[in-house]
């Protein structure tokens, strides 16, 4: 093709259209283009007549062309918007001037079966022999409306504070429930950086703790952090994170941020600090007085009547230490994530703390079977929860006979710790391998099983108990993430 050929493709003139290079005839042209296109077309006169619909509309309102042509707009004007439908066109013809913006209104149009349908429409005016027209080009956008529904039901329906932010911070939108806290309006935060608004704004390092969130979040980095934020009427520590969306190439889109209110978790978390404290130092110092003592007056005391009070005092003292020593062990797992999880074997975990049980117990009968190297995700604190599992099975029968077999599955490896004792009281497995409420009543007197339920939770496993029908014992399974 020639430059002269080129421009004058190029330019579209009618000349053009009858050329070698375009085989068809200009009518015949449009009205093929006009008829096959999938966005419906409609053009009104002056009176808000229709004179001409194509047929996408059909499809998009319910109604054939032959159906529309020579009736008024207002049959696809839903009856609360018809008065200002017709007053924005008869002040255009009068002034000259829009009322709205005609490029891309979003406005919903009547469908012939009577609902709503909500469409987008670019809107020109136009002459044809004289006369004024007007041509909408129709495209719905319902399925867009009902998913921008959806997201305002979840953004703003949440009781996290959530936001979404541009790739260099600067915020696109914020939930209800953040804006409620803050006490300020969309508008007071929407285009500005997200470390510059009002939940940032505290001495304590949130501003920079938030730049920093968005420059990581930026380089493709999940940001999560505890830190305090600014409310209308108080403060609140917040888990904060940023994640960056991405699209089909793994290009940045969009940053979600979001803040779920832990202040009074940390609270509690605060008051068990004191009460761990009080445990550790205080009680054991006089539970370590109140033995001493006993023992003097075991010791000294030639009544044997005393003496068996004295010992009674001494036994209590030291269930009382080992009871003491059981609960600071489960503050410090409470109180403490027992650092990253890392693969090892339940061989490992196990080994310790058997050898221990087997010397403390020596007419107990302990074995291990199964695959003893399956590798689970874990830490330090498993050896405790299978060492204090184990030596609940051994403790209470006179002569143990304890079983331990290790599975490994496709997901996870189990750990069945089976004994033939009597079997775990209903009072002490409530609450720990089901579902029922801990009362007064019903109530464990030790603290070694929820220690053991904490850390089994908090490493991503479950625990369960079952026992065997003739009574002749029962079985604890720990089942805990394989590492791959």
């Amino acid at each position: 093709m020639t430059g002269g050929n080129r421009e004058r493709a190029r330019s579209g003139s009618a000349a053009d259209l009858e050329s070698p290079l375009f085989p068809f005839e200009e009518g015949e042209f449009f009205r093929q283009l006009v008829a096959n296109t999938s966005e419906g077309l409609l053009t009104i006169d002056e009176e808000s007549t229709i004179v001409f619909a194509n047929p996408a509309i059909e499809e998009i309102l319910g109604y054939s062309p032959a159906d529309l042509i020579g009736s008024s707009k207002m049959t696809l004007i839903p009856e609360r918007l018809q008065d200002a439908h017709a007053a924005g066109l008869e002040k255009y013809l009068r002034t000259g001037e829009k009322h709205i913006d005609w490029d891309g209104i979003e406005l919903p149009a009547l469908h012939k079966n009577g609902h709503e349908v909500h469409v987008l429409v670019s809107l020109r005016e136009h002459t044809h022999e004289g006369q004024r027209l007007f041509t909408g080009l129709f495209r719905d956008i319902s399925d867009r409306k009902a998913r921008q529904r959806r997201f305002e039901a979840v953004f703003n329906n949440t009781y996290q504070f959530t936001g979404l932010l541009e790739p260099d911070g600067t915020v696109l939108e914020v939930n209800r429930t953040a804006l409620s806290f803050a006490g300020v309006e969309r508008a007071d935060v929407v285009g500005e950086p997200v470390w510059d608004t009002y939940w940032f704004q505290l001495a304590d390092g949130a501003r920079e703790t938030a730049l920093e969130a968005v420059e990581r979040a930026g380089e493709g980095e999940l940001f999560r952090d505890e830190l305090r934020i600014r409310g209308a009427d108080r403060t609140a520590v917040i888990d904060f994170s940023i994640r960056p969306i991405t699209d089909e190439r793994g290009e940045i889109q969009l940053l979600v941020t979001e803040g779920r209110d832990i202040t009074p978790l940390k609270l509690r978390e605060q008051h068990l600090r004191v009460l761990h404290r009080l445990l550790r130092h205080n009680l054991r110092n006089e539970l370590n007085v109140i033995s001493g003592f006993a023992e003097t007056l075991l010791t000294d005391l030639e009544d044997e009547t005393h003496r068996e009070n004295a010992a009674e005092i001494a036994t209590a003292a030291a269930s009382l230490i080992d009871l003491n020593e059981s609960a600071k062990e489960l503050a410090d797992a409470t109180l403490s994530d027992g650092g990253p999880r890392t693969p090892m074997t339940v061989g490992d975990a196990l080994e310790t703390g058997v050898a221990d049980l087997r010397d403390q117990y020596p007419a107990s009968t302990i074995t291990i079977t199964g695959d003893t190297d399956a590798a689970v995700l874990g830490g330090a604190r498993l050896a405790t929860v299978l060492e204090e599992l184990v030596q609940n099975a051994v403790a209470h029968a006179d002569e143990p006979v304890v079983e331990i077999a290790v599975d490994e599955g496709v997901e996870t490896v189990g750990v069945h710790i089976r004994d033939t004792g009597p079997g775990i009281p209903a009072s002490e497995r409530a609450g720990i391998f089901n579902d029922e409420p801990v009362t007064q009543v019903r109530h464990g007197n030790g603290l070694g099983l929820w220690l053991a339920s904490l850390i089994v939770d908090d490493y991503g496993g479950t625990l369960d108990y079952t026992s065997r029908d003739d009574g002749s014992g029962s079985c604890v399974t720990v089942r805990l993430p394989r590492a791959r």
